[in-house]
């Protein structure tokens, strides 16, 4: 019985002083965070982020690389902490691969072999925009695409981003994917999660304008064309800075709209369900104004066309009601030069720029919104707007004015460039057809009426009735604006 107590306490013993004697392989740990986020560094197997911080744990190491990468050694040269910021995951499955070059004191170790120099980890980005889901692109290049094409940027060859009038030096463009943080108004239903696209700095910019094409519900959103896509700049994401975006190339699950040089920001696709007042005036014995709910709402949801705060006499216009007809009710409003010309160029997405007071063509254009003074500039360079003769050296576009038919047509057959007939064969057309009107146009634009009434932009409700010098109503402006997007295929 001795005998094998004794010999138990040498095996014991020689088994503890083989252990001593032993090194043990140095271990080599590999973490990871979500670069944004102030947390924990971890081995999650999967991420809703493509940009994070990679942590290595490691010995004696001289020098360790992630993905050829060369990491950074946090603290002293004793430190086993390695650090590499802000490393790009592509969408899917990545391997994280780890080599570690081992410092003299322990390549001079007789067991050097039992240091552990290599290792890997796998990350899975989430390609989908659950809430929270963040993509980081290092440049902006000819446009982005993220969360599985739910978001994509199209823009021009070499565009980038500016920080005033030179190339910005950090060139990254971040796309978020959240849920508003906020009740919108009843007349929006949400389709999509809010869309955050943000340069580095609130002061930066693109050098060229581009597209933005954004994925919705299409169950929810389905059989429905008031879809638009409302647009808040960074750090404003309350309802009240919500405005509604020049909408378009609507499929049944995406929806295009312009994106500005200065269009970082937040984007959310909604279902429009307000209606207007003014659609139903018929049924109180005033004007009937229903046909023309078709091409309002579908002006008003896609953001080209607004209602009136204000009616003619100064009265405010009451909630629930667009302002198309007079406060009785007994007659329609005209519509001014600016807001036409406004309406129809965010209709045909006519490109425009800033320019100072004393650079502007028109010399009348104080007092009014510079979103209506780009476009009216924008439309004079375009050639929608005929030239007239300078009285005392200044030009006058008259934007308070009403339009009058006959300017529509001139506008209109220029924003499409349609085919005229000449002006002897317009007058006669127009003698034949209008002999009481005849007299009451030029020469010169009798082809562009003519065009007008070929291609249905001018309706004439009275047979051998042009009234050219009439004044065009806000709800009849909605149809030609509406009539004009379809023919030229910018609905």
């Amino acid at each position: 019985m001795q005998k094998t107590g004794r010999s138990i306490i040498l095996l014991t013993l020689t088994a503890f002083l083989c252990l001593v004697g032993t090194n043990p392989a140095l271990a080599l740990d590999i973490y990871w965070k979500p670069s944004e986020k102030n947390t924990g560094y971890s081995q999650r197997l999967y991420s809703t982020t493509n940009k994070v911080d990679i942590q290595v744990r490691v010995e004696d190491a001289e020098e360790v690389q992630v993905n050829g990468e060369e990491a950074m050694q946090y603290g002293d040269d004793d430190s086993d902490l390695w650090l590499l910021d802000e490393y790009i995951l592509e969408p899917g499955e990545n391997t994280i691969s780890v080599s570690v070059t081992l410092d003299e004191s322990a390549t001079d170790d007789e067991d050097e072999e039992d240091v552990e120099t290599s290792g890997e980890i796998t990350i899975t980005v989430f390609d989908r925009p659950l809430s929270g889901s963040t993509r980081y692109f290092e440049d902006v290049g000819e446009g982005i695409t993220a969360f599985d094409g739910a978001v994509e940027l199209t823009l021009p060859e070499n565009a980038v981003i500016t920080r005033g009038s030179r190339a910005a030096w950090d060139q990254g463009v971040t796309v978020r994917s959240s849920e508003p943080l906020f009740k919108l108004s009843p007349k929006y239903v949400p389709l999509s999660p809010v869309y955050t696209i943000n340069a580095p700095a609130s002061s930066y910019s693109l050098s060229d304008a581009g597209e933005l094409t954004l994925e919705y519900d299409s169950a929810t959103g389905a059989n429905n064309g008031y879809i638009t896509v409302l647009y808040a700049m960074p750090n404003m994401m309350y309802p009240q800075a919500m405005q509604r975006q020049n909408s378009y190339n609507l499929t049944g699950d995406s929806v295009t709209v312009p994106f500005s040089k200065t269009g970082f920001g937040n984007y959310l696709v909604v279902r429009v369900i307000q209606d207007f007042q003014d659609f139903y005036l018929k049924q109180e014995g005033k004007i009937d104004l229903e046909w023309a709910r078709p091409y309002i709402m579908t002006l008003w949801s896609r953001g080209i066309m607004g209602g009136l705060e204000r009616y003619p006499d100064g009265r405010p216009v009451p909630e629930g009601f667009f302002g198309l007809a007079n406060s009785s009710g007994s007659s329609e409003i005209s519509i001014t030069r600016k807001e036409f010309i406004t309406m129809l160029g965010k209709g045909m997405r006519l490109p425009v720029t800033f320019s100072l007071p004393h650079l502007r063509t028109f010399q009348d254009l104080q007092g009014i919104e510079l979103e209506q003074i780009q476009y009216i500039e924008a439309a004079m360079r375009a050639g929608w707007i005929p030239s007239t003769a300078p009285k005392d050296g200044r030009l006058s576009f008259r934007p308070g004015d009403p339009l009058t038919r006959g300017q529509a047509c001139i506008i209109m057959a220029r924003a499409l460039g349609l085919q005229l007939p000449t002006q002897d064969r317009a007058s006669q057309q127009l003698q034949a057809y209008f002999p009481a009107d005849y007299q009451s146009t030029y020469s010169w634009n009798r082809p562009h009426i003519i065009a007008g009434i070929q291609a249905g932009l001018l309706p004439l409700t009275k047979k051998g009735a042009l009234q050219p010098d009439k004044a065009v109503t806000r709800a009849e402006a909605a149809r030609m604006v509406y009539k004009v997007m379809k023919i030229a295929n910018k609905l």
